[in-house]
């Protein structure tokens, strides 16, 4: 049953739907249940590795047992051969003095064994050493017994062993099945994340190599044409919700860094950025304007012909857009300077 339930865990891990197989989500929460899977194997393993080492230490008890057996066997077997020995050499006495019923017997008798099973009856006739016969017929019977226990006990333990070492061995392939099965699954959601990061970063190369042609480079001389320039050199930088450094930017995070270079304070915050700056109409835009969107929740700097650098949201780069693609200005700071 255990072995049915983990191949049905396997199974359905492996068989995960195909209709979204190529998606980071559908990848990643394949991944989480593989792990999960291979937690279960892992501690079936365990357990069956436990079962074998006990089976495998009661096999070496067992074979222990048998050694002492066999010797018990071999001493058995040297006392019936002692026993039949001193039968043999009471009955050729017993000859010699005249027994007539014991030279009958031991005419008749083809063997040893023979001769014990004639003797019982051969006993009740004359009283012929009564010692020696139960001896002889109990060290037979002792060597039958332990040839019968000793070939059972070998048949169980081995049978014992071999099962448990199939399912010993059953788990473990099982186990690395599913490792193999987590590796590909990671190494597909890397692949998916380099082909999403590599075209992000052609796309805004696309944006980058567009915009700067059309648009002119603002005067180096000005506090907002400087802004533009050093906002200009992190195109192509992830949008990171919170970022507000090289390794990721957020639309305040941006427009903060960027003037923090410039020895201007400003809060990481679009609403609050608005709040603390002198406000222009929009008629009188210029570069390094701060421009202002859906109800001051997002800010771009202006960098001329009414274009500006921003960071969109999540999934994007910080990228050249039209102001006119964002739904109409919610108002404009200019930094003093």
């Amino acid at each position: 049953m255990v072995v049915t339930v983990l191949g049905l865990a396997v199974a359905a891990a492996v068989s995960a739907p195909g209709a979204s197989a190529d998606t980071l989500s559908s990848k990643r929460a394949q991944a989480k249940a593989a792990e999960a899977h291979l937690t279960a194997l892992q501690n079936e393993a365990e357990r069956r590795i436990e079962a074998y080492d006990a089976v495998h230490q009661k096999f070496v008890n067992t074979r222990s047992a048998l050694r002492l057996n066999r010797q018990s066997l071999r001493v058995a077997q040297a006392n019936l051969k002692a026993a039949e020995q001193r039968l043999e050499a009471s009955l050729t006495e017993t000859y010699k003095n005249g027994g007539a019923d014991a030279l009958s017997y031991l005419l008749a008798a083809r063997s040893i064994g023979e001769l014990v099973d004639q003797m019982q009856v051969m006993q009740r006739v004359n009283g012929i050493n009564k010692t020696l016969l139960n001896q002889v017929t109990h060290y037979r019977s002792e060597i039958q017994d332990r040839q019968t226990l000793l070939a059972k006990q070998l048949k169980t333990v081995r049978a014992q062993q071999a099962a448990s070492a199939r399912a010993k061995a059953d788990v473990l392939a099982a186990l690395a099945h599913q490792k193999s099965y987590i590796e590909n699954l990671k190494a597909s959601i890397q692949r998916i994340i380099h082909e999403r990061e590599a075209a992000a970063a052609r796309a805004a190369q696309t944006v980058v190599s567009s915009g700067l042609g059309d648009i002119p480079a603002p005067p180096s001389s000005t506090l907002g044409g400087q802004a533009v320039a050093i906002a200009e050199q992190y195109l192509g930088v992830p949008y990171v919700w919170g970022g507000a450094s090289p390794a990721g930017f957020d639309c305040s995070g941006l427009v903060m860094y960027v003037y923090a270079q410039l020895g201007v304070s400003l809060p990481h915050n679009a609403a609050a950025q608005y709040s603390v700056l002198p406000h222009v109409p929009t008629s009188d835009l210029e570069p390094g304007d701060l421009v202002f969107f859906y109800g001051l929740g997002h800010v771009g700097i202006y960098i001329g012909d009414g274009m500006m650098i921003h960071a969109p949201h999540t999934g994007t780069v910080v990228q050249i857009s039209s102001i006119a693609g964002e739904g109409g200005i919610a108002g404009v700071a200019r930094v003093p300077g």
